[in-house]
């Protein structure tokens, strides 16, 4: 399993589905789950840029995760975990062993901002996004050091540069990793 971690408009997703996609890995979004569950409240919650419920978002976590366990290490996970109650449930859940690494996207406020204005999605209104934004601050540093303490490796990529730089970058950390072949670079003599 790898994660992607970073604020709403840092590009979990479109990293995450590349990564999948040229990796022959299957992307697993927290917030696609959450919207397929047709649950009244949830989509609601959604929409208003809040946070689902803790439980909610565990019980989704587990049967995503018992729906996949036979290739946990073939998963790409946007949006899981997110928070750090979440990866100690990981934790005893015995979910670590098959936990390759976490990538945080880091990129400015001022840039997630403009990226969400972009977008235009009905949540990403200026207030929900800096709640979205403060809460994911707040979660992140806990689930890192949860992660790192469990032996999960833990790379930050600056994800203010194209969507294609950024990739590279994710395929340099993998590629140290070992989870994918590492590309040979031919030194050109001046």
């Amino acid at each position: 399993m790898i994660a992607f971690f970073g604020a709403p408009g840092a590009g979990k997703s479109v990293q995450g589905q590349k990564t999948a996609a040229r990796h022959g890995m299957r992307w697993i979004s927290s917030r696609n789950l959450l919207m397929n569950l047709n649950d009244r409240d949830v989509t609601l919650a959604l929409n208003h840029g809040m946070t689902v419920d803790a439980e909610k978002n565990l019980e989704v976590l587990a049967q995503t995760l018992s729906n996949y366990q036979h290739s946990l290490d073939r998963l790409v996970l946007d949006g899981f975990p997110s928070s750090v109650q979440q990866v100690y449930w990981m934790v005893e859940h015995g979910y670590m062993p098959h936990f390759d690494g976490a990538i945080v996207l880091r990129v400015p406020r001022g840039e997630l901002w403009n990226r969400l204005v972009k977008r235009k999605r009905v949540d990403d209104t200026r207030a929900a996004v800096e709640r979205r934004q403060d809460a994911y601050e707040r979660a992140v540093t806990g689930m890192i050091r949860v992660l790192s303490m469990n032996g999960v490796k833990v790379r930050e990529i600056d994800g203010g540069n194209t969507p294609d730089d950024v990739q590279e970058r994710i395929d340099e950390v993998l590629g140290e990793w070992g989870l994918i072949a590492r590309k040979q670079f031919k030194k050109i003599n001046q």
